[in-house]
């Protein structure tokens, strides 16, 4: 037998995987059997390698069939009689029964290439240069970009890597994320209108909004990382579904936003410990979508109960334990609402606590989005005794004023958490909760958040990278 050196044989079996169109027959003659793998590219031009067949010499003739008549039966069930689909034979080993079976290939294709060498195990061989084969197609970024005539949003591909392009090479890419809950960075080979089996990986990043810069590597065919993005996971959703949430129009860049949260310290310690739990529990969900200090302040103010039956007016103000303070200063500051004694049991200071906050609300700017979170058990005072005999508030507050004045001048949202259901639907509760209202063994926050604004809706956002219309995408759309 004549020997090739290793090296031509993988040269050539390269040439074949790069070259092939729809499949590429390589036959293993050793000195104890025979195998048959086929190699196949998938809808994105990825190939893959199976092993068709697999037999010694002896299972071969066990039946009484010559190898010769044995090998070609296989031959003509697992081999292509296309002369475009390639077939290459790597013989590496003589004898009779490696002879016949090479005889039988050579009749059921003339055009089959023969390797002879030896010391080599195709099945190690193969996968190692399929790793190594350079890219059939394209690979873009899926990116979202607003169209010139309507800004709308269309769907386009940016060139991460050409055909051609080998493992090892990177690409940079720049790209915009508008979802605080992160970015999909979907990989796609589409070759004309983008189809869900174009795709080669959609992964999630979790990523902040605003601008980034990525550096991709084509690992292999099939295959490309984003290393410098922690935290990446597969996103096994249908793209039908990405797709059917994505907006038709990009969503408005998120506003300034200021989070008051109001809770009533009057009660026992678990009371308060309870009310102090949501607001924990609303300020951890706003960490977690990413609104860091330039994106959100938030206020912490605890109120109690007036005094009544002395001979000096009550002037108790609200406890303001941080005002306009990070997340994490507003978490340190509920640690240090303590209990108050109920000094009277049918309402609360909140008219106090609302004056208060309007009067510090008042240098806010302008654009800032504003929203009022009131954790409690008791109404407020009327500016006047009414018929309900509750006591007007000492300094003559009218919470509904003051109530509408920052609704109009803040575009203030408010919300509330109540310790127990509203006695009537005449209740301040209703108003204080305009915006959501829940009792505290109820609460759902992640709505709570929603409908104060401090949160946009995940219908409506954003999920794949952004681009501006005059960047240059290079890739297709």
């Amino acid at each position: 037998m004549n020997h090739f050196a290793e090296g031509g044989l993988r040269g050539d079996l390269a040439d074949l995987i790069v070259s092939f169109r729809e499949r590429l027959a390589v036959v293993e003659i050793d000195a104890a059997g025979i195998r048959i793998f086929e190699v196949r590219v998938d809808e994105v031009g990825t190939p893959h390698h199976t092993r068709r067949a697999s037999a010694k010499w002896s299972t071969l003739t066990a039946s009484g069939d010559e190898v010769f008549d044995a090998v070609l039966r296989i031959a003509g069930d697992l081999i292509s009689a296309d002369e475009e689909d390639p077939v290459m034979v790597v013989r590496c080993a003589d004898g009779h029964e490696q002879e016949a079976a090479l005889r039988a290939l050579r009749q059921w294709r003339p055009s089959a290439q023969v390797v002879e060498v030896s010391g080599v195990k195709l099945g190690e061989l193969l996968p190692e240069l399929i790793a190594g084969a350079p890219l059939r197609h394209a690979y873009d970024l899926i990116v979202a970009r607003e169209r010139a005539d309507d800004g709308r949003l269309e769907l386009v591909g940016r060139r991460l890597f050409g055909s051609g392009a080998t493992p090892g090479d990177d690409a940079h890419v720049s790209i915009t994320c508008t979802d605080a809950g992160g970015v999909l960075l979907a990989v796609s080979a589409w070759s004309g209108l983008l189809q869900p089996s174009d795709l080669v990986s959609v992964d999630h990043a979790p990523l902040p909004p605003g601008p980034h810069r990525l550096r991709a590597v084509l690992e292999r065919p099939g295959v490309v990382r984003f290393p410098e993005v922690p935290g990446l996971q597969p996103d096994t959703r249908p793209w039908t579904e990405v797709v059917a949430t994505l907006p038709a129009l990009l969503p408005p860049a998120p506003r300034p936003a200021h989070l008051v949260c109001a809770i009533e310290t009057a009660g026992t310690l678990k009371e308060l410990e309870d009310r102090c739990h949501w607001a924990g529990y609303v300020i951890d969900l706003l960490t977690e979508h990413r609104l860091g200090p330039q994106h959100l302040q938030v206020s912490v103010v605890g109120y109690g109960t007036h005094v009544f039956g002395t001979r000096h007016a009550d002037r108790t103000r609200p406890a303001l334990a941080v005002w306009s303070g990070s997340t994490a200063q507003a978490r340190a500051a509920l640690e240090s609402l303590q209990p108050t004694p109920p000094t009277y049991p049918n309402a609360a200071q909140l008219e106090d606590l609302l004056a208060e906050v309007s009067d510090r609300l008042l240098p806010q700017p302008g654009n800032t989005r504003t929203a009022l979170l009131t954790i409690g058990a008791r109404p407020p005072h009327p500016p006047r005794s009414g018929l309900d005999r509750v006591p007007a508030c000492p300094a003559r507050h009218d919470w509904l004023a003051l109530l509408r004045d920052m609704e109009q001048r803040h575009d203030l949202r408010s919300a509330a958490i109540c310790d127990s259901p509203p006695a009537s639907p005449s209740s301040p509760w209703h108003r204080l909760g305009s915006a959501a209202l829940f009792q505290v063994d109820a609460v759902n926050a992640e709505e709570l958040v929603i409908r104060l604004g401090l949160v946009a809706s995940s219908a409506a956002a954003l999920s794949l990278p952004f681009v501006s219309q005059n960047e240059d995408i290079g890739g297709r759309h």
